[in-house]
């Protein structure tokens, strides 16, 4: 569980629990596969972590039996830098589990909001998950999911979580199996794993010098763009550790060996660290506190770090903003790609570059992408079982590049048609994106868990690795449009103001059919509402949209100018690379194709000075301005104890005919506006 001591999660839904057991629940900290996780408080006032197991896992009786069996098991690991469970409720519903709250942020958001790790911070970190899995190992207990996610940089030196619970996941029915059909994450996976033997203590080790390598030089020593890519290169490269610390390097290397039986076991790993042979818990204390240094300023719970800037922002106060040109923006083009890294298997998109930040060891730049697997949680995770769902920020990372540069500007607006009264069409020319600071940004590189499903050929949609994004596909018999919040809760509700930008490409459909994001998304009293804003796939038309369940859609404004689009293969034949085949559309490489980015701006204004309450709403199309528009008569506003309130999100809606439509968003964001004009 992560905390700055200060921050206390988001505030309790009317649908969360008050109390568990003997535990009074304070606020909500994340929701993960196994369920929510809660900072509560013991009959003593002390804080500790509760999760509140899913119901549709709690009524798996292989899963039970499993994760009480695990549970015990975690019990008995002797606290050495280790996050520990403290209790439990394994025989009756709900299922819970209560484990120490670490006040601090986990490895992988430090380093991506930090940099790399050097000196005695670093020497620290190794020792500290070494001693970790010298008790855990000493215990009869293998780890099985070792990851940055999975440790807490507390005060005091590292501290590792979620010890045996993948175990809990393999082998059980239903949702556990689907999702879990590898147990482990990719880049910290050992190759025996992949070739589905047994994990054994030796698997943590692997894992323990992957770890290392990523603390160290910002990227794991086996990273690649896509989880194939990761595998083969784990099964037959050579590790990547260029910029590790030379102190490191041989005993991480070993850590790394292909054959589990050449590497150094857990308390080997401890003896070479500190020199001992059978170093003694409290020497090793005392070593990790004199060489620690914590980071500091952990973030609010669930919140992005304010001084980790999403590309195309500038870090500002949130009361106070200071004047900036920081706006959210469409991806830029990423930079020429790197020389050629080993082969990669049918399907990867290449290799990534390794070895430090630019500039070298110890540089606070973060590597362009994160590693396929380990996505970033939110702030404030459980001892057992971290979470990685709604309120997760993605860290700063450069944009894939996506075909054509994107075109930032703002055009002149024409053609611009407002219809219905209390509207107001604003013909004043172009404007730039409002300045603002980001709440929540994702590239898709990993799943962020927007939807339960991946995508499945003929199945299912959802996210798919492969391509890198999350796929939306509509049959006009079954729906004619559809859209998904963005797993995003900010701890003081979605502002007044914000600016919400998606990126897409257009994979299959009529050129008719539309694609876009929503803001104001609502639900009072069982209606549903929220304002849109769509391009058309062919790009012949940009519209603003208010839609209302119970008084019908209208177009608020559109335009057929759309200057800055880039058109799609599908449907533009000059658009069309060699090995492009319209008949098999969904055959295409990722890296290469146009994509569009449509942005919207939301700004609620409420009555003041003569001037009547009023939404406020823009729209720009790749970085061009194509439309702006007044609602004089604004969508209604539940109050703020409601859980479905301004949300935001993605849309995409099907033509008039009966073809399938299908859109893969590969970026989205959502800011808060913070200029006042």
């Amino acid at each position: 569980m992560t905390s700055n001591g200060q921050h206390t999660g988001r505030p309790l839904r009317a649908s969360d629990p008050r109390a568990l057991g003997g535990y009074r629940i304070v606020s909500r900290l994340g929701r993960g596969g196994m369920g929510t996780v809660y900072l509560a408080e013991d009959a003593s006032d002390r804080l500790v972590a509760v999760k509140l197991i899913h119901p549709d896992l709690a009524e798996d009786e292989t899963f039970r039996r499993r994760f009480a069996r695990e549970v015990e098991s975690a019990r008995r690991v002797a606290r050495f830098s280790t996050a520990g469970v403290i209790d439990a409720r394994l025989d009756e519903e709900p299922l819970f589990i209560v484990s120490e709250y670490v006040p601090g942020p986990n490895l992988h958001e430090a380093v991506r909001r930090s940099g790399p790790m050097s000196g005695g911070t670093l020497d620290s970190l190794a020792m500290g998950v070494a001693a970790a899995l010298t008790a855990i190992h000493g215990s009869g207990v293998v780890h099985r999911d070792l990851k940055p996610a999975n440790v807490l940089l507390s005060p005091v030196g590292p501290k590792v979580i979620d010890f045996g619970i993948a175990r809990a996941l393999d082998g059980s029915d239903g949702a556990a199996t689907r999702s879990s059909q590898l147990i482990g994450t990719p880049s910290y996976m050992a190759p025996e794993l992949i070739l589905g033997e047994q994990p054994t203590a030796a698997a943590d080790v692997f894992a323990w010098g992957c770890l290392v390598a990523f603390a160290g030089t910002g990227a794991a020593p086996f990273d690649a763009p896509t989880v194939p890519a990761v595998l083969h290169n784990i099964s037959s490269a050579e590790p990547r550790l260029e910029g590790l610390d030379p102190g490191l390097h041989d005993l991480v290397s070993a850590a790394l060996a292909k054959d589990p039986a050449a590497r150094p076991t857990s308390p080997q790993l401890l003896a070479r660290l500190t020199g001992q042979e059978e170093p003694a818990p409290s020497e090793v204390d005392r070593t990790i506190v004199r060489g620690w240094d914590p980071p500091g300023g952990s973030p609010v719970a669930g919140a992005p770090p304010e001084s980790a800037p999403v590309p195309g922002h500038r870090p500002a106060d949130r009361e106070a903003p200071p004047p900036s040109d920081a706006r959210l923006q469409p991806p830029a083009p990423a930079a020429p790609p790197a020389p050629a890294a080993p082969p990669t298997p049918a399907g990867a998109h290449g290799q990534r570059p390794h070895g430090g930040a630019p500039g070298g060891h110890g540089q606070a730049a973060p590597p362009p992408y994160p590693a396929p697997g380990h996505p970033s949680p939110p702030y404030g995770q459980p001892a057992f079982g971290p979470p990685s769902g709604p309120g997760a920020p993605l860290p700063p990372a450069e944009p894939r590049k996506r075909g054509r540069a994107i075109v930032i500007g703002a055009a002149a607006v024409a053609a611009v048609l407002a219809v219905g009264t209390g509207v107001v069409a604003l013909m004043n020319g172009g404007r730039p994106v409002p300045d603002s600071v980001p709440l929540y940004e994702t590239d898709f590189n990993v799943d962020q868990e927007w939807q339960n499903d991946g995508y499945s050929p003929g199945e299912s949609d959802g996210y798919w690795p492969e391509k890198r994004g999350l796929l939306l596909r509509l049959e006009p018999d079954d729906e004619t449009s559809r859209g998904i919040p963005a797993p995003v809760e900010p701890p003081e509700g979605m502002p007044d103001g914000v600016v919400v930008s998606a990126t897409g490409y257009a994979v299959e459909g009529p050129g008719e059919a539309v694609f876009g994001v929503r803001c104001w998304d609502s639900e009072n009293d069982g209606t549903r509402t929220q304002y849109e804003a769509l391009l058309r796939h062919d790009g012949l038309r940009a519209e603003i949209r208010r839609m209302n369940e119970d008084q019908g859609d209208r177009t608020l404004a559109q335009t057929t100018e759309v200057d800055g689009f880039s058109p799609y293969p599908l449907y533009d034949e000059e658009a069309r690379t060699d090995d492009y085949d319209p008949q098999r559309p969904y055959r295409f490489d990722a890296e290469a194709v146009p994509t569009n980015t449509v942005t919207l701006s939301c700004h609620h204004r409420a009555a003041e000075d003569g001037a009547g309450e009023r939404m406020e709403l823009s729209m720009w199309v790749n970085g061009e301005h194509v439309l702006e528009v007044v609602d004089e008569d604004p969508l209604p506003d539940p109050p703020e104890d409601e859980d479905d309130r301004r949300r935001v999100g993605i849309v995409t809606r099907t033509g008039s005919g009966p073809e399938p439509v299908a859109v893969l968003y590969t970026h989205f964001g959502v800011a808060e506006i913070t200029e006042e004009s």
